[in-house]
């Protein structure tokens, strides 16, 4: 089958499938969701073409190896140049890709601007919801995402065939004629193993957040790890990964302020491989975001053989814990809740070594490469056989 992909990209990632060599080539706009599933694709022996953007192209890029071409345009930089004409350069400039490429399904992530080209091209569609628009919006609360709101709506009422990476944003997006099957995220194979309790004094928490924000919750996060240090011992560490976590940025500034900084490590940013080999050196995944439409992180720390604590409410979060078969879940509004799950987990050899074993088990069951590629792979042939043969024109916009 040749399938298209619109969406974002970490292009160094694939970069082992396309005849690039040494070569400096562009990077993309990031992100390591869609990757497992491009490789899922390519293994299952599918012709795989990716239409994605990148602000520092300005001319078209066309990158190609035996079974994989990614096209790559411009993603204008500033969003006052993308807001007044809802990203319609940028769509038109995916369709172009996809026009050019002639696959038989394009398959667009996140329901935005890589929607708007796939439905643009007039080609059969799935697109994938990656989130809830309003709870960005509620946590966000700036003009950008009004507009980034306003272009989902449209995508929403425009697009025909649908998945959610999890049934609370299937629930959170469906309608009377709505109705999104549920696809999750695919994990790629990475270090781990199940794991023994933890018995020496040095135990090591780890979370990773995009941002410092009050979605993600981290400064009650903070407030429950200096209770666990005096419930457990000055042993214990904290370690946070992210862009406004290393040494004097928001979060070390704000536990300072708080008298909250001490036994915890402001990591700062790491890539995504780095993140992914230093997993199976902690001990605990703490994830204290009020919101989540997904949770990778979870799926990582789970695949580890890392015990994960989260949130009760947040979002997908249950679900991908198996409703806390597969992970404990708190209320992660409240520092003493936080502090009372950490303490029990760490006092608990049985529970510690039964969440690492299962947890890998859930992965494998549930989020592998292979699971979900097969899952795609049905919702591609279904829509094909809905849609009779004929001429692709380009829709209206």
């Amino acid at each position: 089958m040749r399938i298209g992909l619109s969406t974002p990209i970490d292009v160094d990632a694939l970069r082992p499938y396309l005849d690039v060599a040494d070569a400096v080539i562009p990077s993309g706009m990031g992100g390591s969701a869609i990757t497992p599933l491009i490789q899922g694709l390519l293994e299952a022996g599918h012709q795989v073409s990716v239409y994605s953007l990148d602000p520092k192209v300005t001319t078209p890029v066309v990158l190609r190896g035996s079974q994989l071409t990614i096209y790559l345009g411009h993603f204008r930089p500033r969003a006052r140049q993308r807001c007044p004409d809802l990203f319609r350069q940028e769509g038109k400039e995916l369709a172009r890709f996809i026009h050019q490429d002639k696959p038989e399904i394009v398959h667009a992530h996140w329901a935005y601007e890589f929607a708007l080209g796939a439905l643009m091209s007039g080609y059969p569609h799935l697109i994938t919801l990656h989130d809830n628009p309003w709870v960005v919006l509620r946590y966000v609360p700036d003009a950008y995402r009004v507009v980034r709101l306003l272009l989902k709506l449209r995508i929403l009422r425009w697009g025909k065939n649908f998945t959610a990476v999890s049934p609370y944003i299937a629930e959170a997006l469906k309608s009377k004629n709505r109705h999104p099957i549920v696809v999750p995220n695919a994990v790629r194979p990475a270090p781990g193993g199940p794991r023994s309790f933890p018995t020496g004094p040095r135990r090591r928490i780890i979370s990773m957040q995009a941002e410092w924000s009050s979605l993600k919750n981290v400064d009650t996060a903070l407030l429950a790890f200096r209770e666990v240090r005096q419930r457990l011992g000055s042993d214990v560490e904290y370690w946070l990964y992210g862009p406004n976590y290393g040494l004097n940025g928001q979060a070390h500034q704000w536990a300072k302020a708080h008298g909250v900084a001490e036994g915890v490590h402001f990591a700062g940013k790491a890539t995504h491989n780095e993140i992914i080999t230093l997993l199976p050196d902690f001990d605990v995944m703490l994830h204290p975001s009020r919101e989540e439409s997904f949770g990778m992180t979870l799926v990582e720390a789970m695949q580890a053989g890392v015990p994960v604590i989260a949130g009760a409410k947040s979002g997908a979060v249950p679900w991908v814990l198996d409703y806390g078969k597969h992970g404990i879940l708190t209320d992660i509004n409240s520092p003493a809740a936080i502090a009372d799950a950490l303490c029990h987990l760490l006092t608990q050899p049985q529970l510690y070594e039964k969440l690492s074993r299962e947890g890998i088990t859930t992965v494998q069951e549930r989020f592998s490469i292979p699971i979900v590629t097969a899952a795609y792979e049905q919702q591609y042939r279904r829509i094909l056989g809905q849609i009779a043969p004929q001429a692709v024109s380009t829709l209206s916009y």
